[in-house]
């Protein structure tokens, strides 16, 4: 079996075969979860990191096994995109600008209304000039 093949119980928990390699623990814990009917409809319901947080109390062997292999990915992810973005903000004709601020608001999830935050802090100036 290939090692891809014994971490699908982290995409879906209540499958048949229940993988092997992991603590006795995680494994008690794993068949315990897959069969919490009310966990079922938790995970059909909400997205895979965030079953995973939810289900921290009660299974909480299962829930570092599981982070094992979901968080290199994150991580790695956001970097990535962080790079991209400030390949995007330096260009040949924008070099000089200041990475910090630009590069904050396009990883941000926040959505900012850049028409208001301008409007608040627009500096009085004397279009003579």
């Amino acid at each position: 079996m290939k090692k891809l093949d014994l971490l699908n119980w982290i995409c879906n928990p209540f499958q048949d075969p229940l993988p092997t390699g992991m603590s006795t623990k995680a494994s008690e814990e794993l068949i315990d979860l897959s069969e919490d009917s009310s966990q079922k409809n938790s995970f059909n319901r909400k997205q895979l990191t965030k079953f995973w947080l939810s289900v921290a109390g009660n299974y909480p062997c299962l829930l570092d096994e599981a982070m094992k292999v979901l968080l290199p990915f994150t991580t790695s992810y956001l970097c990535e995109a962080g790079f991209s973005n400030m390949v995007n903000i330096k260009t040949k004709y924008r070099n000089k600008l200041d990475l910090s601020n630009s590069l904050r608001l396009k990883v941000t999830k926040v959505e900012v209304d850049v028409k208001t935050v301008m409007a608040k802090h627009r500096k009085q100036f004397n279009p003579s000039h």
